[in-house]
This record gives C-alpha cells, sequence and structure tokens, in this order.
C-alpha cells in the first residue's frame, strides 16, 4: 500500500468520524462536547517563512469551572484536540520552493487553574528532487483556538535539513465557528449566574 492510498484512508475515516458527536445548545449548558472536521491554517518562522492549511478532526470539551465561585471571571475550562493533516509550503529558496505534506495531532487544554498546549507531526520536506522525512514535537500556550508554540525537529534524512532548521516558532489557527459559538454561549451564562449569585449574597 502506497503513501496516497494510507491517506486515503485516513481521510475517509476522518470523514466517518464526524458523526460522531456529542453536544447540547440550550441557554443553560453546563457542559459541551463535540467532534468535527474543521479547517486548519498555520504560518511559522524556522530558517524562512511558512504557510499551512488543511483539515483538523477537532474535539472540543468544555464545561462549567467546579466549584461556580472558580469562574467569577466568567471563564469556562475547555480542552481541544485530534489529528489533522495538512500541507505546508516553506518560503525560503523561491527558486526551490519546499513543501511539506504531514500528518500530526495537537491538544490545547486551559483549566481552572493553568493551561498548556502540546503537538507532534510527521513532515515529509520535498522539493521535488530531494526529501528529508521528519519529526517535530511542540509545547506552546493555547489561546482559544490560536496556539502559539515552540517546535524541535528531528530529521530523518538530512538533504533538506541545513535549508529548513531545527527549531520554529508556529502559530496555528482552528476554525471551528459552531463550537466558538456555544463556548461563548457557555461563557455568557456562566456570567448571568455568577451575576445572580452576588446580588442573592447581598440581600
Amino acid at each position: 500500500m502506497n503513501m496516497i492510498e494510507k491517506l486515503k484512508i485516513l481521510f475517509l475515516g476522518l470523514l466517518f468520524c464526524t458523526s460522531l458527536r456529542g453536544q447540547e445548545t440550550n441557554d443553560t449548558i453546563m457542559v459541551y462536547r463535540a467532534t468535527r472536521i474543521v479547517p486548519r491554517f498555520g504560518i511559522n518562522v524556522q530558517k524562512g517563512y511558512g504557510i499551512e492549511c488543511g483539515l483538523f478532526l477537532n474535539n472540543f470539551y468544555a464545561r462549567f469551572p467546579r466549584p461556580l465561585e472558580l469562574g467569577a471571571r466568567g471563564f469556562v475550562p475547555y480542552a481541544s484536540h485530534g489529528f489533522f493533516i495538512s500541507s505546508e509550503l516553506y518560503l525560503r529558496n523561491f527558486e526551490k520552493i519546499i513543501i511539506a505534506p504531514k500528518l500530526g495531532w495537537e491538544l490545547g487544554v486551559i483549566g481552572e487553574t493553568h493551561g498548556s498546549f502540546f503537538g507532534i507531526e510527521f513532515i515529509n520536506y520535498t522539493n521535488f528532487e530531494d526529501y528529508s522525512p521528519a519529526l517535530m514535537l511542540k509545547i506552546g500556550i493555547p489561546l482559544m483556538w490560536l496556539n502559539i508554540g515552540y517546535g524541535y525537529t528531528m530529521f530523518f534524512e538530512n538533504t533538506l535539513k541545513e535549508q529548513i532548521g531545527k527549531h520554529r516558532i508556529t502559530m496555528t489557527y482552528t476554525l471551528n465557528r459552531k463550537a466558538n459559538k456555544e463556548y461563548k454561549r457557555m461563557q455568557k451564562n456562566l456570567k448571568e449566574r455568577i451575576s445572580s449569585s452576588q446580588k442573592s449574597d447581598q440581600k
């Protein structure tokens, strides 16, 4: 089975998984979870600049803080994770453009006291003459749908290593409008509950 066939099987599997959703959408929502395929975009700085786009099997989970008093600022903890398939265009030498199809997994989570972002990518850099497959590990800061991180690249083949470099600053953005809408609904609901509770305590 060649690489193209493997990617086709993965893509069909991702499409199948979009039917796996569990969510509530009323105004008293306490927990929200959903799984759907959404667009994913990225930019990065290494020895050159890279732009990226692809599809993300986004698993999103959010809930009211426990106890409720921890949400005094109206913040709802969340977790966003899943597998993605995308392609990167690496811009340094315009006479020999490097492209990089990739498979990866990302996790961005902010709890009641702290947050973190992790990721791992298998990348195949190529200029259509040479190939340099690599594994990248990422760690950083989650900002809801925007993740900012540092990536360290481990090359299995060093042909393009000097052109690309090992260290990277990366930013990725997930476009999940439905989950974003429900998350904002939860934040509004939480603030209203806290405000109502504070008024009751003052009486």
